[in-house]
């Protein structure tokens, strides 16, 4: 039987989400960080559990064609990056694979739909911001798996202003902390690292909702989506919990976008309901120029009612919830007042899978992108379409 303390030598078959390398000896799950699939390896036993063994790398017997040297000199020892012995083209067709292994395992969908993977224009240097930690006089990133700080110069993965703002924080010899370095470029709410992924991301979520009557952005942030679609849909209506944010979000309002402060589980029944009950939607006449506005907003002397035998336009929903994706409230919702069309943004492949299988009675799912917003790490952002069954 093995056991923790022994030195193995097995094949990488592949890369599990997260980063580790996969092989199995005796029948046992063996997980090993910077390995590529296809390596030979030997490794350390450093955990054995029933069913997996922890294995530490101790040599590359048979290295693969795709393995480079890693440029930066804390690469597996901070807790950041997992892929920068790979080259990029093959960190690509890993994360593509295993969004789509994700969607066949966890979600139960036999041939995923997956597009090819989009890449980042900067594989390095490109996040506006990083976090990092001061303990006991070392600064930098938390070590694997640990609260250990690995004392950093620098960091590859960020810009040049955000690694200019770690040396001036070094200078100033900071006390024990958390502290956030980002760039100084105005931006209100969440911002996403990349920048220039999220302008691809926004140009595919903008492909994906197309246009029409109402849009519900659930998770909205200060309006990133809703904002680039309002001249698509005739009503948009964006739900977000953070109070700093709906501010931000209705300082850049049009008049058909309205902005609803409060929890996602809360709030997207009740809007879903709304959109759907016979009447339940009205038009504001204001001379020759008629806007579409829900129930949620108050009645006037101005509003007229549909008539209850009114066929009421399809909704589309945006989802773009946090890693843990979707609550059971909130698909529960979905399901219950089904919108005809779903754009999910994810940054969870197992997340993701989980929530489409929940919504597969009822949704079919169309296309699935994944987008490198975090390259040399083992992230995945994608968006997917989902149409209502007929």
């Amino acid at each position: 039987m093995l056991k923790k303390e022994t030195d193995l030598e097995f094949e990488i078959r592949d890369i599990a989400f997260g980063g580790a390398g996969v092989g199995r000896v005796e029948e046992k799950a063996c997980f090993i960080r910077g390995v590529i699939d296809g390596e030979k390896v030997r490794g350390h036993v450093s955990k054995a559990k029933a069913r997996f063994m922890e294995v530490d790398l101790l040599e590359v017997l048979e290295p693969s064609p795709h393995r480079v040297e890693p440029p930066c000199p804390y690469f597996l020892k901070c807790g950041g990056c997992a892929y920068q012995h790979i080259d990029y083209a093959h960190q690509l067709k890993i994360k593509e694979q295993q969004l789509r292994e994700a969607l066949r395992r966890i979600g139960g969908i036999e041939n995923p739909p997956v597009s090819s993977i989009i890449s980042s224009p900067k594989p390095f240097h490109y996040r506006n911001r990083i976090t990092v930690h001061v303990r006991e006089g070392a600064l930098g990133f938390f070590a694997e798996k640990s609260r250990d700080v690995v004392s950093i110069d620098q960091c590859l993965l960020a810009s040049e202003e955000v690694n200019q703002a770690l040396q001036q924080l070094r200078s100033q010899r900071p006390q024990d902390g958390n502290y956030l370095l980002g760039e100084k470029k105005s931006y209100g709410g969440f911002r996403q690292v990349n920048d220039e992924v999220a302008k691809l991301l926004l140009d595919e979520v903008i492909r994906l909702a197309g246009s029409g009557e109402l849009l519900v952005d659930a998770y909205c942030g200060a309006g990133f989506f809703a904002h680039a679609l309002r001249h698509a849909f005739k009503k948009i209506i964006g739900i977000e919990r953070s109070r700093g944010s709906i501010s931000l979000a209705r300082q850049e309002a049009c008049e058909n976008e309205e902005f609803l402060e409060g929890g996602v589980e809360e709030l997207l029944p009740e809007v879903l309901a709304a959109s759907r009950q016979a009447g339940g939607w009205r038009l504001k006449a204001e001379g020759h120029v008629t806007r579409l506005f829900t129930s949620l907003v108050k009645p006037s002397q101005n509003d007229v009612q549909l008539p209850a035998t009114c066929n009421l336009q399809p909704v589309t929903l945006i989802l773009d919830p946090p890693s843990e994706g979707l609550s059971e409230l909130v698909s529960a919702a979905i399901l219950r007042t089904p919108p005809q069309k779903i754009i999910y943004v994810s940054c969870n492949p197992a997340t993701l899978a989980r929530d489409l299988k929940r919504l597969s009675s009822h949704y079919q799912l169309q296309e699935t992108t994944p987008l490198d917003m975090f390259p040399q790490t083992a992230e995945i952002e994608s968006v997917s379409m989902l149409l209502r069954n007929s």
